[in-house]
C-alpha cells in the first residue's frame, strides 16, 4: 500500500471538495499518510504536553482484538461477500466489517453512532448498502457504552409509560403529579447505575474510542460519526486532542448540549423533511394521495395519539415517525427504505388503525432506556420547567410536531447535569461534513452552520457533501455519498471544497 504526506493546513473556513453531481465519482487514492509522531503526551521540558504539529498516523493495527463470527441472529441477511466479526472493547460490543477484497494491511475507519442505533443493526445496513466503503478498509462499528448493562434496561414500565405520556392531551409539565413521577422515572435509573449516571453520554462513550485505540496500539484514529453518533466522535475530539487522524460526521445532530436550541432545529428538520418526502416520493409504498393529504394524515395520526389510552402515545408515535423521516431512501433509489414503508403505512390506515410497522418501530423504540440515559447526559443546557409550556404554547403553531416536541423537554428535567464540553478540534484534523437537506434532528439546512461551529470549535479544513433529499444517516442512502467519503478516506488533500449528490 502506498503513502502520502500528512494533511496540509489549508487556512480557516470551509474548503471545497471538487467532485462533481453528475459523476459523483470516487476521488482519487494515493494511500494513507506518512508517520509523522505519535500523538498527544510528549512534554516539553516544562512538562506541559505539546500539540502535534499534524494530525496522528492513520495505522493499521499493531495489536488487534480478538474477532470472532458474529451469530447470524445478529447482523443476519448481508450479502455474501461481507463478512462481519465481533469483539469486546471492556463491555462494549465492537463488530468489523469486511469483503473479500479488503486490504488486510489497510488501517480501519471506526465508526460510530448514537445510543438509538444499535451497532449490529448499523453494521448489517452498511453491508447492505454498497461495497465501496468495506472494499477499501474494513469499517469498525463501535456500539454506544451500556446498551447491553443496566443503562440499556434501567426504565421501569411506569417510568415508561410517563415519558410515553408527556405529550398526551391535558397533561400540565408543571404539576406536582408529573413532576413526582419524572423523579421516579430518573430514579428508576439512578438508583441502578450507583453513581455512574453520568459515564453513558458522548464523554464516556468517546473513552470507548481511546480504549480501542490503545489496543490497537496506534497514533491516532479515523472516526466516522453518524447522527448522534457525531457527538461521540466531537468529544474524543475535546478529550483526546492529536489523537483523531481525520474525522467524517455523517448527519450530525447538535452537539453543544443546549436543549432549546436542538428540539428547535428538530422541530424545523422534521418538518421540512416531512413536506419534502410528501411531495416527492411517489413510490406506491409511500401510500396515497398527493404531497398535502399524506401531511395531513399524519397530522391527524399524531393529533389522534394526544388522546389518553393511544394504542402508541404522541410522544411516542411522534419519535417513530421522525426516525422513520431520518431512513428515507431519495428518489435514486432502486427501492423504498423502511422509512418510506412505515410512513406510507401510517398515511394509508384507517382512522384508529396501527399498523404493524409502527407496532414494531415502537416497540423497539420503548425497549431500551440508553437514549433516555445517554441523551439526558449530554444537555447541559436544560430548558426550565417553566419555560415548558412557553415553548409549548409557541411550537403549537408548528404542526405535526412543534407542540409533542415541546411536552418532551421536560423528560430529562430531573436528570443529572454533566459539566459542560466545549466542542474543540485541532486544527489541522481534516473533516467531511456529509448531510440532507432536511434532516429530522439536525434540522432543515444544518450543514453550512454545521460547518460554521466546526471552525470556530478550531477546525481548519472542513469540506462538505450535501445529499438532495431529506433524512438523515446518507451514508446508508446514497451511492454518490459513499464515493466521496471513500475518497475522502483515500486521500483528503486531493479533495477540494464541496459536492452536491443527486437525490
Amino acid at each position: 500500500m502506498t503513502r502520502h504526506r500528512g494533511i496540509r493546513a489549508i487556512g480557516a473556513g470551509v474548503t471545497v471538495l471538487a467532485l462533481s453531481v453528475a459523476a459523483c465519482a470516487p476521488l482519487p487514492a494515493t494511500g494513507p499518510r506518512l508517520a509523522t509522531g505519535d500523538g498527544p503526551g510528549r512534554t516539553s521540558g516544562g512538562g506541559v504536553a505539546e500539540e502535534p504539529e499534524a494530525p496522528p498516523d492513520w495505522l493499521a493495527p499493531r495489536a488487534d482484538l480478538s474477532w470472532v463470527p458474529c451469530p447470524n441472529s445478529r447482523v443476519g441477511g448481508i450479502p455474501e461477500d461481507a463478512t462481519i466479526e465481533c469483539s469486546l472493547v471492556g463491555d462494549t460490543p465492537v463488530l468489523r466489517l469486511t469483503a473479500t477484497d479488503t486490504p488486510d494491511d489497510a488501517a480501519p475507519l471506526v465508526v460510530v453512532a448514537g445510543p438509538e442505533t444499535p451497532a449490529d443493526s448499523l453494521v448489517a445496513r452498511l453491508a447492505s448498502a454498497g461495497p465501496e466503503l468495506g472494499r477499501s478498509r474494513p469499517l469498525v462499528v463501535v456500539d454506544h457504552r451500556g446498551r447491553t448493562g443496566p443503562a440499556g434496561t434501567c426504565l421501569s414500565f411506569p417510568a415508561r409509560r410517563t415519558l410515553d405520556a408527556l405529550a398526551d392531551r391535558g397533561t400540565d409539565p408543571g404539576s406536582p403529579e408529573l413532576r413526582a413521577n419524572l423523579a421516579d422515572t430518573s430514579q428508576s435509573c439512578t438508583d441502578q447505575l450507583q453513581g455512574r449516571e453520568l459515564d453513558f453520554g458522548s464523554a464516556g462513550a468517546a473513552e470507548d474510542l481511546e480504549r480501542l485505540r490503545q489496543q490497537w496500539d496506534v497514533p491516532g484514529l479515523a472516526v466516522m460519526g453518524i447522527g448522534t453518533g457525531a457527538r461521540t466522535a466531537l468529544a474524543y475530539a475535546g478529550a483526546h486532542p492529536g489523537r483523531l487522524s481525520l474525522l467524517v460526521l455523517d448527519s450530525p445532530a447538535p452537539a453543544d448540549g443546549d436543549q432549546e436550541a436542538a428540539a428547535r432545529a428538530g422541530i424545523d428538520g422534521s418538518d421540512a423533511a416531512l413536506r419534502l418526502w410528501a411531495a416527492a416520493c411517489t413510490r406506491v409504498e409511500c401510500g396515497p394521495g398527493d404531497a398535502d393529504e399524506k401531511v395531513a394524515a399524519l397530522d391527524r395520526a399524531l393529533d389522534r395519539a394526544r388522546d389518553p389510552g393511544a394504542a402508541v402515545p404522541a410522544a411516542l408515535l411522534s419519535d417513530v415517525i421522525r426516525s422513520a423521516l431520518a431512513d428515507l431512501s431519495g428518489a435514486s433509489a432502486p427501492a423504498p427504505s423502511p422509512g418510506d414503508v412505515l410512513l406510507g403505512d401510517l398515511v394509508a390506515a384507517a382512522p384508529g388503525e396501527t399498523p404493524d410497522s409502527v407496532r414494531g418501530r415502537a416497540a423497539a423504540l420503548a425497549g431500551t432506556s440508553l437514549p433516555y440515559v445517554a441523551g439526558c447526559s449530554d444537555l447541559t443546557r436544560r430548558v426550565p420547567v417553566n419555560r415548558v409550556e412557553e415553548l409549548r404554547a409557541e411550537w403549537e403553531q408548528t404542526p405535526p410536531f412543534g407542540e409533542i416536541v415541546a411536552a418532551q423537554l421536560s423528560a430529562c428535567s430531573t436528570w443529572p447535569v454533566p459539566g459542560p464540553s466545549p466542542v474543540t478540534l485541532p486544527a489541522d484534523t481534516p473533516v467531511l461534513l456529509v448531510g440532507g437537506i432536511a434532516d429530522p434532528q439536525a434540522g432543515a439546512a444544518a450543514l453550512e452552520p454545521t460547518a460554521g461551529a466546526l471552525t470556530a470549535a478550531g477546525a481548519s479544513d472542513v469540506r462538505i457533501v450535501t445529499w438532495g433529499a431529506p433524512g438523515s444517516q446518507v451514508i446508508l442512502h446514497s451511492g454518490c455519498v459513499r464515493s466521496a467519503v471513500t475518497g475522502f478516506l483515500d486521500d483528503p488533500d486531493a479533495a477540494g471544497e464541496s459536492a452536491a449528490c443527486p437525490s
